[in-house]
């Protein structure tokens, strides 16, 4: 018996394991799944019972769907999240959005496609929706279709290519005249990626705050629908910038507030790239990507690139005058080779696509200010950025800092001793 505890423990832990590893309990739970427009493309997000506010962005289509799934909570990132491989039903009805007239506007389901034709990775996503979803789903199976019949074509003749090739060197060591083949092509790479058709309702509307419920066929409140609906516009509109450092060009650095300065080192070869931005809430903006957040700040604002300026010129300006005219150029990321590892970033003169475009400066010892203008040489109103090289003067004088509160206190003290002394020497006789 006296292996009954040890072993009740040993049981119990292994219980506790087990439990641990079949995952947290999850519920059946109304939700709305949404695809949110955001400048990044669409977000994907989902909005529980606990997270009873939606926000959308102001005259850009997005799309909610109502579901039925499996909720559980992920203790990891603190928010729920939906089991849609076990559970993902579709809950008919009406959706009802209630703005500030009288009746509510009711709102019919449409199928919709989400493509990138970039890739997955990329950053532009279109959505599709309707009968023109429908096309352009099968537009992307063919080409998929396509793309792999190719891709089975060039190994085909890649293979034919190879035995070509081999009885090609067998005849030149016979001392045969051989005209070598001649390489397939490889195709395209096929970049279009896309989700498969689905359905939802298309939220489209002006800046304000809205109500939203679900309603059955027989005109019956579904429970646990009802959502607030907050959709935002932006504040501001300026002009921002991508900085790309020569030596670290995939660790840009953005400069998007427009009355903030720009600190760089001497000799410093940096690349610009220009964006149009929008100024908003940081609150909203972070719960348009997602609901359950609670990162956003309240009151605070913050800037989101809208798309890039294609812009050709930016001046450098010191005092009052242009020292220097920069052109937009594209550019190209090059290995080097050898034992110096790294890269390199050169001008592109066609071939491939460049890696990026952008204006090439390299930093001065001085302050200076830069700004883009048309091609009639006018200032674009947002894009003036001022730029400072902070001085590397002697740090010597850094020795000093520790030893300062250590002089003031000998001071102090010298000060003290010698006044106790003046006042001893000034008393009168026999005071005392």
């Amino acid at each position: 018996m006296r292996y009954a505890a040890p072993l009740l423990l040993v049981l119990s832990l292994l219980g506790a394991e087990i439990a641990t590893a079949q995952g947290p309990p999850k519920e059946r739970q109304f939700v709305y799944g949404i695809n949110a427009f955001t400048w990044k493309g669409y977000a994907g997000a989902l909005s529980p019972s606990t997270a009873r506010t939606i926000y959308l962005l102001a005259g850009h289509p997005s799309i909610i769907s109502p579901r039925e799934t499996l909720v559980y909570f992920w203790p990891t990132t603190g928010d729920y999240r939906a089991d849609w491989g076990s559970l993902d039903e579709t809950v008919p009805g009406t959706l009802e959005l209630f703005g500030p007239g009288a009746q509510p506007e009711r709102l019919t389901r449409v199928k919709y496609v989400l493509q990138y034709p970039e890739g997955p990775g990329g950053s532009q996503s279109v959505l599709y929706t309707g009968a023109e979803a429908e096309k352009r789903y099968q537009a992307f199976l063919e080409a998929r279709a396509q793309f792999r019949d190719a891709l089975g074509q060039y190994a085909e003749a890649r293979r034919r290519y190879q035995e070509a090739l081999d009885r090609a060197v067998v005849a030149h060591q016979r001392g045969a005249k051989v005209v070598l083949p001649q390489p397939p092509r490889e195709p395209a790479p096929f970049l279009l990626a896309g989700t498969e058709i689905h359905d939802g309702f298309v939220m489209n509307l002006p800046a304000g705050r809205y109500r939203l419920r679900l309603r059955t066929r027989d005109g019956r409140g579904v429970p646990g629908s009802e959502r607030s609906l907050v959709v935002f516009t932006h504040r501001r509109e300026s002009v921002g910038f991508t900085i790309l450092p020569e030596r670290r060009w995939t660790v840009p650095e953005p400069a998007d507030d427009p009355a903030a300065t720009v600190y760089a080192r001497p000799d410093q070869v940096v690349y610009l790239q220009p964006f149009v931005e929008r100024e908003y809430s940081d609150l909203a903006y972070t719960r348009l990507e997602n609901p359950q957040s609670r990162e956003g700040r309240p009151g605070a604002w913050r800037w989101e690139y809208v798309q890039p300026l294609q812009m050709s010129r930016l001046e450098v300006i010191r005092g009052k005058t242009v020292i220097e005219t920069v052109t937009r150029r594209p550019f190209r990321v090059v290995q080097m080779s050898g034992e110096a590892l790294g890269y390199e970033v050169v001008e592109h003169h066609g071939g491939r696509p460049p890696d990026f475009e952008g204006f090439r400066l390299s930093i001065r010892t001085s302050a200076s200010l830069l700004r883009l203008v048309d091609e009639q040489g006018r200032p674009l109103a947002g894009s003036a950025r001022l730029i400072r090289v902070p001085r590397s003067g002697s740090s010597r004088a850094l020795f000093l800092i520790p030893f300062i509160p250590v002089a003031l206190g000998f001071t102090v003290a010298s000060w003290r001793r010698e006044r106790v002394s003046r006042i001893r020497r000034e008393r009168p006789p026999g005071w005392g």
